[in-house]
């Protein structure tokens, strides 16, 4: 009998196939009951959006030997109970790289150029702001880059191409390593003090929740930018409204929430100086094909008794 694998989100159907070619494939709702239900018999399980894979959702899965988090993270996923059971846990970090960078890049324009609110005073007939509102150039601003992993530095690599001022913190990563990007190595406080604009490329763990808090937004740098791409309880949302209030930021943008969907009733989508996307920055063809080809290919390698390349349990 080939091995049953339960895929639980919309999956391009190139990697699909590629599960299919060795494995009988079950796909389920996003739904906590019939996930449970389905992976009673499973020997595999491929989640994207399911909120959280915790003990309760795993006692019953006897015959469970891996699970393929279609993602960079893996932070809804209960890694000390997968441990516990012997269940290993891949994923596909850097996957997403170039489309979460190209967003975060994105986002910064938008906030420096100030694109909604031209775009809004040009369909009012509001031309005449042009000659009494301002953007913000990029040249010769300095960037700050909050975790240097993959997406941190290819955010790197192409505000370089900008000529911007590269300040990294990331106390896993060498200061030889982040010269070697034409980046300065710097404590968390001396990057928020010292930046123009602020990117967010953490995982969610314990330090880093609410890494971006009112505490920190009181040393940031009067007037910056802040984007988040990251995880949405790295920032507090609600100090980053009151920032944007009190003038400290000049602009957020963010791509993730605490909770998603979000409350959009929250005050700081309301605010002039805040642009937000619904958690889409990987979100291209290419990098979700590709992202789920790796994932495939990970659980296909544990099922057949192969060490994977890419597991954290």
């Amino acid at each position: 009998m080939p091995p049953r694998i339960v895929l639980c989100g919309v999956f391009p159907e190139t990697a699909l196939k590629r599960l299919q070619a060795e494995a009988s494939v079950q796909v389920v709702p996003i739904d906590r009951n019939a996930v449970a239900d389905a992976l009673r018999d499973a020997d595999a399980f491929i989640l994207r959006n399911m909120p959280f894979v915790d003990e309760d959702l795993l006692v019953n899965a006897q015959h469970l030997k891996v699970i393929g988090r279609f993602g960079v993270g893996v932070d809804n996923v209960d890694l000390e109970a997968a441990r516990r059971r012997r269940i290993r846990v891949v994923y596909t970090p850097g996957a997403n790289a170039d489309a979460v960078a190209e967003h975060t890049l994105a986002l910064l324009l938008a906030l420096a150029k100030r694109l909604r609110f031209w775009h809004d005073a040009l369909v009012r007939g509001d031309y005449h702001l042009r000659w009494t509102e301002r953007s913000v150039q990029l040249q010769g601003k300095t960037l700050g880059i909050i975790g240097f992993g993959h997406v941190g530095r290819a955010v790197a690599r192409r505000a370089q191409a900008l000529g911007m001022r590269l300040l990294v913190f990331d106390p896993l990563v060498s200061a030889e390593t982040v010269a070697s990007f034409g980046a300065e190595r710097v404590n968390l406080d001396d990057l928020l003090r010292e930046s123009d604009f602020v990117t967010l490329h953490v995982p969610l763990t314990n330090e880093t929740r609410h890494l971006i808090n009112r505490e920190r937004l009181a040393l940031i740098k009067a007037g910056s930018f802040l984007v988040n791409t990251a995880r949405g309880e790295v920032c507090d949302l609600d100090a980053l409204y009151e920032a944007l209030q009190l003038g400290r930021l000049a602009g957020v943008a963010l791509d993730v929430f605490p909770d998603e969907p979000p409350d959009v009733s929250h005050p700081i989508f309301r605010h002039p100086n805040f642009l937000g996307t619904p958690h889409v920055a990987a979100h291209t063809p290419e990098t979700l094909e590709h992202m789920a080809l790796v994932v495939a290919e990970q659980v296909l390698k544990v099922l057949r008794g192969e060490e994977p390349d890419f597991a954290v349990v």
